[in-house]
């Protein structure tokens, strides 16, 4: 459990100003529990209210992050949160998401649980990815869902080599191939054939996007491991690299990519009484 909750900082959809009468809903409620409320750095420049300073560590200027929009907004501060250690609850604009499960309507009540204590911390598992040329280092960067490998402005396949641990596992040629977290097990890895993945399990997913051979199939690796990709081939155009389904570079097929978990996991809140299988019938449809 945390210490004492005194500063909350409000995070909203990335730049964007349509929030704005949410975040007022929000900031009325917590400041209705005497709590100090900051905006942060996602949160539309136009949107009025005390910020966080970047020049302080966010762990001492808050100590709960509030984000409010959807699961993408979420995805966008998870690095930043999870960095300082700061933890996080999500309240959903739209429909009910996975990472950020709070109705608006229902934030009065679930902060009175927060405030007495009636939460549980889950540490959710992160990536991190390293991708060197020539021995240099081209990029780098973390996610909280997936790191995608994927062919590009092609319409042909790509192939690649896989090796984890140091040991070869396979050279697919394939659309591409998505490392995902339990977290991310839900998101694109769902619609490529992979397996939905409880929360707080130490594992990583390997899924390959429309492979070639039916036979290459999704893969549950240890968290620890380390999963490399090299001797990449690529035709007309290069291959993209995604963290949390954004381009963070292109690949020519030179490079190196080494992918593992990250250092930190994002510290997630969860109100006693939360039922992660309620979600998946919610989101996913299971209810017919």
């Amino acid at each position: 459990m945390m210490a004492k909750i005194t500063k909350v900082g409000l995070f909203g959809k990335f730049n964007d100003g349509s929030v704005a009468d949410a975040i007022a809903r929000v900031q009325t409620v917590l400041e209705g529990k005497s709590l100090s409320v900051l905006l942060g750095n996602t949160t539309a420049t136009e949107i009025a209210g005390a910020r966080i300073d970047d020049d302080q560590p966010m762990r001492e200027a808050i100590d709960l992050a509030i984000v409010v929009g959807g699961d993408g907004t979420m995805l966008n501060v998870a690095r930043e949160l999870s960095e300082h250690g700061v933890p996080a609850i999500g309240v959903n604009l739209g429909r009910l998401g996975f990472l950020t499960d709070i109705a608006l309507a229902d934030l009065d009540a679930s902060m009175s649980s927060i405030l007495n204590g009636d939460y549980a911390i889950e540490q959710r598992t992160m990536l991190q990815c390293q991708v060197t040329q020539d021995g240099a280092e081209v990029c780098s960067g973390i996610s909280l869902n997936d790191m995608v490998i994927s062919k590009g402005n092609t319409g042909r396949l790509i192939e690649f080599e896989i090796w984890v641990n140091g040991q070869f596992v396979s050279q697919p040629r394939s659309d591409g191939l998505i490392l995902a977290t339990p977290t991310g097990s839900t998101a694109y890895a769902l619609s490529a054939g992979g397996p939905i993945i409880y929360p707080n399990l130490p594992v990583i997913s390997m899924s390959p996007i429309c492979p070639h051979t039916l036979s290459n199939r999704p893969i549950i690796l240890a968290e620890d491991d380390a999963v490399e990709i090299t001797a990449l081939k690529v035709h007309e155009s290069p291959a993209n690299l995604a963290f949390d389904g954004v381009i963070a570079t292109q690949l020519k097929g030179d490079e190196t990519i080494v992918i593992k978990r990250a250092a930190k996991k994002l510290k997630m809140i969860r109100i006693r009484g939360f039922n992660y299988f309620e979600t998946l019938h919610s989101k996913l449809g299971w209810n017919g």
